[in-house]
């Protein structure tokens, strides 16, 4: 089944920054019932006040953790569900020394304050905020860790066995409610696992079973390996800087991964032409292998994948073979294989978000937006699809491209971050919200 693009024209309740615009806004979460949200600012090559800032439904600052002088900033943020805590990470200096920071929403105060060898990618944390873990890049120096794990003691965080693994680096973490379980992507380098699961035990990480990319995959064209830059004219200034790149070696890596909440099912989206793997956690413990592999044909990358709390279907973003096209669509798990149950093409690329379904996963969100060859930047959207059809709910437009637009669990609110400098707030009443 495929669906046309939505023609509901959303409205925003708010922007932020009020006045005049920011920095790109990269990363955004919301609570479970989307009475807290964040955003992280981020960009390119810029040395900045950066940070990143809790937020109510009013588009009222509740705390705002600045980093002052920081080279690029705040690549990814995350909340626990009830959004009483808050954490970001990125780079913090020119020489490739990145930082992940954790603070409190109810008071400000510092949790965390972590040094890491290179950029922090992903964050991932249990609902209740009491285990944190964060993935970064393989490290410049070759010291530091690529996944580093804390669990919340006295007000503060205190660091379990991670994983050290110079020559990875890590594209996308996610983590059971419970905080039991883990699985990490990466960028693999030479004969590197693409993808570990792990058990989270009350001293560190146990690796439970690990998987490569199957040989016969291949890419549709050369990808940058860095999530965020993925223009080609970036590839000379990513290699001076040491950042490995698919234009030098050619081979498939992992760009996103989702989990199940009891931590029974995760899916992981894979560069080029090799679309969505499935895995039952048990099986794959056992075994080593996945469930089954989908590709939506057309695609030439796949950006993001999320799955439904219970594990029974996923949804997958993927760049359309053309420009300015891209493709949401739903796949169902019927136990040896994957059935696609609809596709919706959009319009722009779709970029990833720390989960892209909400309202008690009855709504698939996103936004969209891609580079030009020029290095110019095309518009994007924010969309609000009916995750089980495919529906289109709403769409918002933008100037400039957009990369998260983040609806809380419950569906009543989102919040979306844009390159043209501004976060925006979504409330449900007057857009989606007749259909949660």
């Amino acid at each position: 089944m495929t669906n046309p693009a939505p023609p509901h024209q959303m409205t925003s309740a708010w922007t932020y920054p009020q006045s005049s615009p920011g920095l790109w806004f990269n990363t955004t979460d919301a609570s479970q019932n989307g009475a807290v949200l964040v955003g992280g600012s981020f960009q390119f090559d810029t040395t900045a006040n950066f940070g990143f800032y809790v937020l109510n439904q009013a588009g009222q600052v509740l705390q705002s953790d600045v980093w002052d002088n920081a080279y690029e900033g705040v690549f990814w943020v995350k909340l626990n569900a009830g959004g009483t805590i808050a954490a970001g990470g990125g780079w913090l200096t020119s020489t490739y020394t990145g930082q992940l920071r954790a603070i409190s929403v109810g008071d400000g105060s510092v949790l965390l304050t972590q040094s890491t060898g290179s950029r922090v990618n992903q964050i991932a944390m249990s609902a209740d905020g009491a285990i944190l873990a964060a993935g970064c890049g393989a490290t410049y120096s070759g010291s530091g860790q690529q996944i580093y794990l804390y669990a919340l003691h006295d007000h503060a965080y205190k660091a379990l066995t991670g994983l050290t693994s110079a020559s990875n680096s890590v594209q996308s973490l996610a983590m059971s409610a419970d905080g039991q379980w883990l699985v990490a992507g990466f960028y693999p380098n030479g004969s590197a696992p693409a993808l570990i699961l792990f058990q989270v035990t009350p001293t560190g990480l146990v690796q439970s079973q690990a998987w490569s990319i199957p040989a016969t995959n291949a890419m549709a064209e050369p990808e940058d390996a860095d999530v965020r830059g993925f223009v080609k004219e970036h590839f000379a200034a990513l290699a001076s800087r040491g950042v490995r790149t698919e234009a030098s070696s050619g081979g498939a890596y992992v760009k996103s991964v989702a989990m199940s909440a009891d931590g029974s099912k995760f899916a992981v989206a894979i560069s080029g032409t090799n679309g969505i793997y499935y895995f039952d956690s048990k099986i794959f413990i056992q075994s080593g292998a996945a469930q089954w592999q989908y590709v939506l044909p057309g695609i030439s990358t796949s950006s993001c994948v999320g799955l439904s709390s219970d594990g029974t279907f996923l949804v997958g973003l993927s760049n359309g073979s053309a420009p300015l096209v891209g493709h949401a669509y739903r796949v169902d798990d019927a136990g040896s294989s994957g059935t696609l149950a609809w596709s919706t093409p959009v319009e722009y690329w779709p970029n990833p978000s720390n989960r892209i379904l909400g309202g008690g996963d009855a709504l698939v969100s996103f936004g969209t937006g891609e580079p030009n060859k020029d290095g110019t930047l095309t518009p994007g959207h924010y969309y609000v699809l009916d995750a089980n059809n495919g529906a289109g709910l709403g769409v918002f437009d933008t100037s400039a491209m957009n990369w998260p637009f983040q609806l809380s669990a419950d569906g009543t609110f989102a919040i979306g971050g844009s390159d043209d400098g501004y976060l925006y707030g979504f409330s449900a009443r007057g857009n989606w919200g007749n259909a949660i």
